[in-house]
């Protein structure tokens, strides 16, 4: 895909110019832009912005965003679940995940990438380890797709969480200069656009 803005006459770093009218049912933003009203998924368009955030710190050779715990978690897993976690220790590395095996069928996290820090990581281990395991163990890229939108999702604010205009203006700031912003890493759109 060209990285080329989602609307026109905009450059590629820029923004385009909005007016926040508010926020619907604790869910969808609205915005004015020119003669169109926007009705924007706050939980979608916060996700498709951490998955590129969290896909370019996985891919970025360099020291990864990661951030120690206070209390490193002690998870224990099924001997199925350990294998899989011993399979791909790689891909949790790369995406800031700080984590070894502590003794038989556990692991031990001390660490998880930044955005993650204030989620239960016990619970994020688990649904990403369940995320890659529903991916053929052949299909590498398929399952970094999958793990890095697992754990952008989960880190994504919800629908039902009370977002502030300044909130919403940080997000759009991050949200409007992605290429294709309109859809989230799922490919379920982020927007419904009204003329």
């Amino acid at each position: 895909k060209d990285n080329i803005s989602m609307f026109e006459n905009v450059g590629k770093d820029e923004k385009p110019q909005y007016r926040f009218v508010g926020i619907m049912f604790k869910t969808y933003i609205i915005l004015e832009m020119k003669n169109e009203m926007y009705m924007i998924d706050q939980h979608a368009a916060h996700e498709r912005v951490l998955y590129e955030k969290i896909k370019k710190n996985y891919y970025s050779d360099e020291v990864k965003e990661s951030q120690l715990m206070l209390l490193p978690d002690v998870i224990t897993l099924t001997h199925k679940e350990m294998d899989i976690a011993k399979e791909n220790m790689d891909i949790f590395k790369k995406a800031g995940f700080m984590l070894e095996e502590f003794g038989e069928n556990t692991i031990k996290l001390t660490g998880v990438p930044t955005v993650c820090i204030d989620l239960d990581t016990k619970s994020l281990f688990l649904d990403t380890l369940d995320a890659i395991n529903t991916v053929a163990r052949t299909a590498k890229q398929e399952k970094e797709e999958r793990f890095i939108a697992t754990v952008a999702c989960k880190a994504a604010v919800k629908a039902g969480m009370d977002l502030s205009e300044e909130e919403v203006n940080k997000l759009m700031d991050q949200l409007l200069r992605l290429p294709n912003p309109f859809t989230c890493p799922h490919g379920r759109p982020t927007t419904i656009k009204m003329t």
